[in-house]
Order: C-alpha cells, then sequence, then structure tokens
C-alpha cells in the first residue's frame, strides 16, 4: 500500500458507471459470498460507488468525498479498490486531463448469480478458504435451488401458439429492426477473477511435473488458474505447486484430480482461517468492551483483544515477527499449528500466549517446551478468552511481585519500594527501550513459568 498516494490524490476527479441496477440476488451473494472473500472495505467501496453510479445530480466526484464516506484513509481506499478489482467486481481506467490532471474511471460489475458464483470453483475455494467448511455448507444450502415437487399433478399448461396469434411473414418483415433491438440491450459484461497466470514459470513447472509422472496434458487452462490463485493466496512457489499436485496425479493416465488438489489446499492451510465459534456482532462486542473498561482494562488492552480475535494465530505471529524484523521459523509454524489443532485453547487465546512470550518477555522466538507448558496450564485453568489470560498473567505477576517485596522486607526490615506491574500490551519497542523494565519482566515471569513448587 506504499504506492496509493503514488497511484491516487484525494483531489483526483472520477466517473462511475455500471450498465444495470444492482439486482436483489446481487445484494445477497455481496453479503453472504462476495464480503468474506474481499472485507468490509471493499463492500464499502462497492456501495457506495453503486450509489454514485445511481446519483442524478452529477456525473463527476472526488476521490475526497469518497474517502469521507468510507471513513477511511487513502491506503485503505486503494487496497479496498485491488480487492473489488481482483474479485471481477470493478474495472478502473484512468487519463491525463490538461485541466484536471489524472482522472478516473470506474466500472462496477454484478456479482454473481449465487447459484453461478457455488458453480465456479475458483469462487467456491476462495469462499470455503475464508468461512470453513461448516458455515460454506450453511451458505450452500441457503442458496441451494428447491426443485418444486409436482408429484400427484397433471401438467395442464397452455403452449405460447395456443395462446398468441402471430404471424411468421410479419415477423420475418420485422427481424432486421428486431436484431437491431436485441444489440441495444447487451448481457453485462462478465466478471471474472483477474488471475495472471504468466507470473509463473509453466516451463520449469511441467519440466519438474514430468518428473512426477504428471502428463503436460493435465495443465487445462482451469488447473493453471487454480495454480496461480493458490500462488497469489499462500505465495506458493514453482516447487511447492508441483509437491501439491505430486500427492493427488493418476499413476495411470498422469492426470490431477483438482478437487483432491483443492481439498489438499484447504486441509494445509486451515491453521491460517480457522475461526472463533462464539461470534459477535458489533453491538454486543461494543457492550463487551464497554464492560472490561470498566474492569479495569485499558485502551491498549482492548485493542489487543480486537487484534487477538480478528487475526488467525500464524497471521498474528508473522505480523508480530514483521514488527521485530525478523521471520517466522519452521519450528514456530509447526508449533502454532498443534496449538490450533490439539489444544482446547481458542485461537484468541494462542495469541495472546504468542503476544506474551515475543512481546512481553521479548522473546526472539517461541520455544516449543515453554509454549506447550503454558498452553496445558491455561488449558487446565480452562482460560478462554484474551481478557481472562490477560488478567491471569497479571495476577501471578501481582502475586510473584508482592511475595518477593514481602521477603525483601522480612530480610531488610525496611519497605521495599513499590513496583509497576508490566504493561501486558506494551509494544517490543517500548519493552526493549527499558532495558531495567525488561529484566524485572523477564525475572519475574522466568520464575513463575519454572516454579519447581507447582505454584501455577
Amino acid at each position: 500500500m506504499e504506492n496509493a498516494w503514488y497511484e491516487i490524490q484525494p483531489k483526483n476527479i472520477y466517473q462511475v458507471k455500471k450498465e444495470q441496477p444492482l439486482t436483489q440476488e446481487g445484494q445477497q451473494a455481496l453479503l453472504y459470498l462476495y464480503q468474506p472473500i474481499i472485507g468490509g472495505d471493499a463492500m464499502s467501496l462497492y456501495f457506495c460507488l453503486i450509489g454514485d453510479a445511481a446519483d442524478k445530480t452529477a456525473e463527476e466526484f472526488t476521490h475526497l468525498d469518497l474517502l469521507n464516506a468510507m471513513d477511511v484513509g487513502l491506503p485503505r481506499f486503494f487496497e479496498a479498490r485491488k480487492r473489488l478489482e481482483g474479485i471481477g467486481l470493478l474495472r478502473s481506467f484512468q487519463k491525463n486531463d490538461p485541466e484536471f490532471g489524472k482522472m478516473l474511471f470506474y466500472e462496477l460489475y454484478e456479482p454473481l448469480h449465487p447459484q453461478i458464483f457455488f458453480r465456479e470453483q475458483l469462487m467456491s475455494f476462495l469462499l470455503l478458504s475464508k468461512v470453513g467448511e461448516d458455515k460454506f455448507q450453511q451458505l450452500m444450502r441457503r442458496f441451494r435451488p428447491r426443485p418444486v415437487d409436482t408429484s400427484g399433478y397433471e401438467e395442464v399448461t397452455q403452449k405460447f401458439t395456443d395462446v398468441f396469434l402471430w404471424s411468421e411473414k410479419e415477423f420475418g418483415r420485422q427481424e432486421e429492426k428486431l436484431d437491431k433491438v436485441s444489440n441495444a440491450f447487451p448481457l453485462e459484461k462478465e466478471n471474472k477473477l483477474q488471475l495472471d497466470t504468466k507470473q509463473l514459470n509453466w516451463t520449469f513447472i511441467m519440466d519438474m511435473a514430468e518428473r512426477k509422472f504428471i502428463d503436460r496434458s493435465a495443465f487445462t487452462g482451469s488447473l493453471k488458474e487454480k495454480l496461480t490463485l493458490y500462488h497469489e493466496l499462500y505465495g506458493y512457489d514453482e516447487m511447492k505447486l508441483v509437491e501439491l499436485m505430486a500427492g493427488v496425479v493418476s499413476l495411470t493416465d498422469g492426470s490431477i484430480d483438482e478437487k483432491a488438489l483443492e481439498k489438499t489446499v484447504i486441509e494445509e492451510n486451515k491453521v491460517f482461517y480457522k475461526k472463533e465459534t462464539d461470534e459477535q456482532t458489533d453491538d454486543q462486542q461494543l457492550r463487551r468492551f464497554n464492560t472490561l473498561k470498566q474492569q479495569g482494562y485499558t485502551d491498549k488492552d482492548l485493542e489487543m483483544i480486537r487484534q487477538s480475535e480478528d487475526l488467525a494465530p500464524m497471521e498474528y505471529l508473522t505480523a508480530i515477527k514483521q514488527t521485530k524484523k525478523s521471520f517466522v521459523t519452521k519450528n514456530e509454524e509447526w508449533l502454532v499449528q498443534d496449538l490450533v489443532q490439539k489444544s482446547p485453547l481458542p485461537n484468541s487465546v494462542i495469541n495472546v500466549l504468542i503476544n506474551y512470550l515475543l512481546v512481553v518477555q521479548n522473546k526472539s522466538s517461541l520455544a516449543p517446551a515453554l509454549a506447550n507448558q503454558i498452553a496445558a496450564d491455561w488449558s487446565e485453568k480452562n482460560i478462554r478468552s484474551p481478557e481472562a489470560a490477560i488478567q491471569h498473567v497479571r495476577e501471578l505477576a501481582k502475586n510473584k511481585l508482592q511475595k518477593k517485596t514481602k521477603l525483601a522486607y522480612s530480610r531488610q526490615q525496611s519497605p521495599q519500594k513499590r513496583e509497576e506491574l508490566p504493561d501486558w500490551s506494551a509494544s517490543a519497542k517500548a519493552v526493549a527501550s527499558d532495558p531495567q523494565r525488561k529484566a524485572e519482566i523477564d525475572r519475574m515471569m522466568k520464575e513463575y513459568f519454572n516454579d519447581e513448587e507447582g505454584e501455577k
């Protein structure tokens, strides 16, 4: 998003058009099928542009008005626009005007009808990857056609020729005119995923695939699109894609089972998309956060809770590692995958655990033994929410601090200076910038998790 300001300026003028009004089926598809894939900002942008396209009082608008209507900054707007373009809902054009500078033209497209959406394998795959199997099946049931049961009835429908009289000769005389009318009302242009298959080295892929007994004829246009999508979604390189195909190749004819390949990719990446089971509405979350604030949780705590619930553990770990100018190791990937799949802890609590080790303790990597020990301890204590995890660590730190202060007082017979409890949500930079504070945090927490007396 670093090039957003280069691509667009708030003062830039734009026009927008949609050939036909948004249908009710299109609205349903947007809300239930597209929104999980493109996100809230892209949804907001689509509806803002729909409103502009229907506005009869003006034909030109500035991006500043659009940013204000969406209540976002330019980078978020640009990212939302790219998502609409990539999913096939928007095409963008620009020109340089001598008087007004850069001007843009946006052409909106109708979302796929839900029944067509589910027939498009790539679209179904994107949705399945985002919402998980249970929600995907629920959406399928919602939009699946319901056949009409006419058993026991006899059809008595009248034919067209029995009801309407028309002259074939007269129709022939008007045929040229009718053709012109028909051409004046074309079907809306088809919207497709914008996938650039040229970004992969297909010569290299096919050469490597032959060594895995994959026939070159297996590389149909459909398979190439799917491999390109997997490359863009998960960053798979050519070697990894061949490895995935080798697991589903038919040894009899060298063909690829695309359904099996899709299932393999989803299974391998389900850690990224495992969702919390207790989803809440915005109103419920607002009331919950107000209650937490009254209980003493700070704004930083609430922000951390929100992030821990919005991001999957692997995404959360990657974000922290990038902030620390580091990278996720293979051992950390396996550790997080095991925690998600095997521990009873919700994803949000796993994220708090990751934050505690990498930010509060400022460790450079996740140690499997320590992380599993903490996870087992929190599981036994039935910690099921990020705020409970934060409170648990704070109470333990407070108890340790009081115990240490009392011991020092009894030895020296003099009151000790009260030390401030660690700020759970402090950033890695803030912790690292105060060596004394960092040393105290590490000392307290190490004592807690290495306590041989079983105080946990």
